[in-house]
C-alpha cells in the first residue's frame, strides 16, 4: 500500500471496474457485435426510442450516435422511423434481425457478469453493494 489507504483504494476500484468492462467486451464482440451497438440495442427495446433519447442515454453527442445507428442499420439491426406524434423525431427501432441478435447477445452476457462476479459470495456480494452504496450516497438496494 502507498502513502493514502483512500488513494490506494480509489486505484483499485478503477482498475477492478476497467478490467471487469474490458472482459465484458471482449465476450460481447465474439458475437460481432461492439460494445455500443450491444448498448444501444438494449435500451432501444421493443418499443423503440426516439434518436435524442438514445444518445442521452448512450452518453454520446448527436453525430456519434447517428454514425453508431448508421452501422447497425448497415447490419440490419435497426432501422429509421418518423414518430407518428412528432414527425420531426426520428424513432430507432430493431428489426426481427437486431432483436434476435440481442435475444442471443442478452442472456449471455448476464451470464458472463455472475460468472465473474461468483467468485464472490452472496455474503460478499451484498457487502460490496453496501459498501459501494454508502461510497455513492444512495441505497444500492433501492429502485431508481
Amino acid at each position: 500500500m502507498g502513502d493514502s489507504l483512500h488513494r490506494d483504494v480509489y486505484w483499485l476500484l478503477r482498475r477492478t471496474s476497467f478490467r471487469l468492462k474490458a472482459e465484458l467486451r471482449k465476450k460481447i464482440e465474439k458475437h460481432g457485435i461492439t460494445w455500443p451497438q450491444f448498448h444501444a440495442l438494449f435500451h432501444i427495446g421493443e418499443q423503440g426510442l426516439p434518436a435524442n433519447e438514445l444518445a442521452r442515454v448512450l452518453q454520446c453527442n448527436a453525430s456519434n450516435m447517428t454514425g453508431l445507428v448508421d452501422r447497425m442499420s448497415e447490419s440490419g439491426w435497426v432501422y429509421r422511423e418518423h414518430s407518428k406524434e412528432d414527425r420531426r423525431v426520428w424513432l430507432i427501432k430493431l428489426t426481427e434481425e437486431g432483436k434476435k441478435l440481442l435475444a442471443e447477445v442478452q442472456p449471455q452476457h448476464r451470464r458472463n457478469i455472475e460468472e465473474r462476479m461468483g467468485r464472490l459470495s452472496d455474503a460478499e456480494l451484498k457487502t460490496m453493494g453496501d459498501l459501494l452504496g454508502k461510497l455513492l450516497g444512495e441505497d444500492p438496494w433501492e429502485e431508481n
